[in-house]
């Protein structure tokens, strides 16, 4: 089981967010080539009524995640999420340190397309793909 202490010595990084964020975090990241991951530790803060983690953190880890990746690729310019489809693949637990991979498919002038993994461990949990708009200021 991850801790907060195993996470920093693997290298993760944890944020503070003062907005929705920040609710439901902490969440972490760290540089893994091209892209950075980022990750939630699962607390049962996160469950649903059947014990398992609710369907609604690992949407917000989706959107928040590939959305960082996406805001990093437009050299951390406004943006807002505009589409994004989310597969359930597996559940998650208390305990789990789930992680969010993803990468840019491609970037127009206003848009940007991408897509991501989550998963805990080798174990995919969620699939997400969606589009980003660029916004002004």
């Amino acid at each position: 089981m991850e801790t907060h202490e195993t996470l920093r010595a693997a290298g993760w990084q944890p944020e503070d967010w003062a907005d929705y964020a920040g609710l439901v975090g902490p969440f972490w990241w760290r540089q893994e080539g091209r892209y950075r991951a980022y990750g939630i530790l699962c607390e049962g803060k996160h469950r649903n009524e059947r014990g398992t983690i609710h369907g609604g953190l690992i949407a917000t880890l989706a959107d928040h995640g590939v959305g960082l990746i996406v805001w990093d690729s437009v050299d951390r310019r406004p943006c807002a999420t505009i589409q994004m489809n989310l597969q359930f693949l597996g559940a998650c637990r208390t305990g789990d340190f789930v992680v969010a991979r993803g990468e840019i498919l491609r970037s127009g002038r206003s848009v940007i397309y991408a897509r991501g993994i989550l998963s805990v461990g080798d174990k995919p949990v969620a699939a997400v793909d969606g589009v980003w708009k660029l916004l002004e200021g």
